[in-house]
């Protein structure tokens, strides 16, 4: 479904996601980001009815069925435990309060179950639950990001992990981090868009934007969809497009940079992003003046600069091409749109 505009057919076909309840978990962060997908189904629908309209069939899972105390005190009743032999879409650990590198009682079964539904396919995301997920070894050679107090953490038990609490969101194929709790509503729209498509995660967007993810932050969440290969070279070559789009690098230097031949290089981009070189660098312009035509009010003729483009005539007609509605046109219902 990736990529492709909700029709009624996919409203039966809810995305499976689990959140897990480790030790001292943020209740708030849990609560939000439940009702973050909640309010995508009914803002799509225009519904009041959360139940029917609902795009997601979320389950708290803890180690047991037993109530799971949270940081401040009152306790959660999971939904299942990992006892539950589902396949989940998205699992999801969220903050924890003052964590440890060592597992603790009611963390192993959770991190053994987190690293089972990563194998069987899912989607892993961190709401600033690194040290959790560090726990289950997905993350061992993995660049990571996550709270600054974290830091002493992974240096003494996981210094493969290369963490940087700096970044307020690493993507990674199948695994998300996400440092502190304001990049949530940008995740939640990542995963709406992920499985239901541009429409739906705009409307959500509009009534959820936020200011917490720079631009290329934002291209870096939107092209994870790209990068689900684990090839270290070609992710490398991504992120160089990604990071020079104003002047994006050659064939050959972008060949010369991960010791692949032009010809090898082309040939395996395209079988492992489903896209050619040339056509992803088109992507990346595109998707990067959608963005700064949303978050910023920078005349055309810079967001044409800052995204490769050599006139905003060329800007003009590559974004109308794709998607059937001008810049200046899609600048106005956007910022019209935040405003209501």
């Amino acid at each position: 479904m990736l990529g492709v505009d909700l029709t009624r057919q996919f409203i039966d076909m809810k995305v499976k996601l689990a959140i897990v309840l480790p030790p001292r978990f943020w209740a708030g962060a849990v609560y939000l980001t439940q009702e973050l997908l909640a309010s995508a189904g009914t803002l799509y629908s225009h519904s009041a009815d959360i139940a029917a309209s609902a795009l997601f069939d979320v389950r708290l899972v803890g180690p047991t069925r037993q109530p799971v105390a949270s940081f401040t005190g009152p306790a959660i009743l999971p939904d299942v435990s990992v006892r539950d032999k589902s396949r989940y879409d998205v699992v999801i650990a969220p903050p924890q309060f003052a964590p440890g590198g060592e597992l603790e009682t009611g963390e192993a079964p959770l991190a053994r179950w987190i690293a089972l539904q990563h194998r069987q396919g899912a989607l892993v995301v961190s709401l600033s639950g690194a040290v959790l997920l560090a726990k289950t070894g997905l993350l061992d050679g993995q660049p990571a990001t996550g709270l600054q107090a974290e830091q002493a953490i992974f240096a003494g038990y996981f210094p493969s992990v290369r963490f940087s609490p700096n970044l307020k969101i690493v993507v990674n194929g199948q695994l998300i981090c996400a440092g502190g709790i304001n990049p949530t509503a940008d995740v939640c729209a990542y995963i709406v868009e992920r499985y239901y498509g541009k429409r739906v995660a705009r409307k959500f967007i509009r009534h959820t934007a936020t200011e917490s993810l720079n631009s290329g932050e934002r291209l870096a969440v939107w092209s994870s969809r790209y990068k689900q290969h684990q090839d270290a070279r070609i992710v490398l070559v991504q992120q160089t497009i990604e990071s020079s789009l104003a002047q994006a690098p050659t064939l050959a230097t972008l060949a010369q940079t991960v010791h692949l031949s032009e010809r090898t290089l082309s040939r395996r981009f395209a079988e492992l992003t489903g896209v050619s070189l040339r056509s992803y660098v088109a992507l990346c312009r595109l998707e990067m003046a959608r963005i700064l035509l949303r978050d910023s009010r920078d005349p055309l003729v810079l967001v044409a600069q800052q995204c490769g483009y050599g006139s905003v005539s060329a800007l003009v007609h590559a974004f109308s091409s794709e998607h059937s509605i001008s810049p200046q046109r899609y600048r106005h219902e956007a910022h019209q749109g935040r405003s209501n």
